[in-house]
């Protein structure tokens, strides 16, 4: 196996991007330690929506905290975000946007999880395509993605802080040739919200143990760990397939719930797959305009997982996996213990580039 630090070096190129989604003003994730209570991650269920469908979107904030039943987490106020951030600005929402009330903030509810729809025009603003033909259109992520911010106000003991969530816009693909919109409507899917599969810790002594899995046979343990004890944490995640095959569960790039022909090319249904799609919750493959090549091209999608946790230290505050490494659907990360003994509370979020997100709490008991 490979250390959570070396990937830790291998993907920081996909770490800066990934940290933008579902994140402060500032790096979210810096520091792991939960020493106060803070929202470490914004999930858009579903994870890309189509704006002109009015569809109905769930969000969901990760609230952490050291305080057992912390109050501020039922006190979290949303707002759809509705303006367009300057290209001078970092991170996924204009400035005037972290604020309580504003001209560019639509309020959507409080608590933990709200739902509300998508405003119709979140192409125009966000996307490709401009209402008005002087305007400049958005510019896509680096992954062809645009992005509605919904932003989230976190009450505090002191001043208000602020964190931004998104969720991904189906706006299609701008400035391409009728049969590279065609070959891109035919491929491409919307993102699926990652999902941990499985967090295991590994001893020193080589002794492994499955703290959380999806897999109901799966031996759970419950360890209690020694005081000072360095472990290694294992997040896994889904094995995404690169070629579809009808029958796999996944509705993936090229295929249809019914008979369809696309470019003079007959493509057989999937009903089984398809009439109910899903995607994959690993390293998901896409397609993208490639902005040097100006072709469509075969993408996959960059991982990232954040470590956080109420007590004890952990070596990387985020390790992942670059698209070049697709393939590895897991990273690690070492974690010491602390010395005195008690309960320590385990957050694991994982992302993927293209703004889905999902997450993993557990506790373990130090000492006897």
């Amino acid at each position: 196996m490979v250390s959570g630090a070396n990937r830790c070096v291998a993907c920081s190129a996909a770490l800066s991007a990934l940290l933008v989604f579902g994140c402060k003003p500032n790096l979210e994730g810096r520091p792991s330690l939960i020493d106060t209570g803070r929202v470490l991650a914004v999930q858009s269920v579903p994870a890309e929506q189509v704006p002109d469908d009015a569809p109905i979107t769930q969000y969901l904030a990760l609230y952490a905290s050291p305080i057992e039943n912390d109050k501020h987490a039922s006190e979290l106020g949303w707002a759809f975000c509705n303006i367009r951030k300057p290209l001078a600005v970092i991170g996924p929402s204009a400035l005037e946007c972290l604020a309580p009330s504003g001209k560019g903030l639509r309020q959507i509810g409080q608590g933990e999880m709200v739902s509300a729809p998508l405003d119709k025009d979140a192409c125009s603003v966000f996307g490709p395509t401009p209402a008005m033909a002087s305007s400049r259109p958005a510019d896509p992520d680096t992954t062809g993605g645009y992005y509605q911010p919904i932003r989230v106000l976190v009450p505090t003991d002191g001043a208000p802080d602020y964190v931004v969530g998104v969720t991904r816009l189906s706006c299609g693909v701008a400035n391409v040739t009728q049969d590279q919109a065609i070959d891109f409507a035919t491929r491409y899917r919307p993102n699926e919200n990652p999902v941990l599969s499985a967090i295991t810790l590994r001893h020193a002594n080589g002794h492994e143990e499955t703290l959380t899995s999806d897999d109901p046979s799966a031996d759970i343990s419950t360890p209690t760990l020694k005081p000072g004890e360095r472990i290694t944490f294992h997040a896994s995640w889904a094995s995404c397939p690169t070629k579809q095959t009808c029958g796999d569960g996944i509705c993936g790039p090229g295929e249809f719930a019914d008979d369809r022909t696309v470019g003079g090319v007959h493509i057989a249904g999937c009903p089984d797959d398809c009439t109910m799609p899903k995607g994959c919750t690993g390293a998901e493959p896409y397609v993208a305009l490639d902005p040097v090549s100006l072709g469509i091209v075969d993408r996959r999608e960059a991982m990232l997982v954040a470590w956080f946790v109420t007590d004890g230290t952990f070596d990387n505050d985020a390790t992942g996996r670059t698209e070049q490494e697709a393939h590895d659907a897991f990273s690690e990360n070492e974690w010491v213990a602390p010395v005195a003994k008690g309960t320590v509370h385990f957050w694991f979020v994982l992302r993927d580039d293209r703004g889905g997100v999902g997450w993993t709490e557990l506790s373990l008991d130090v000492g006897s």
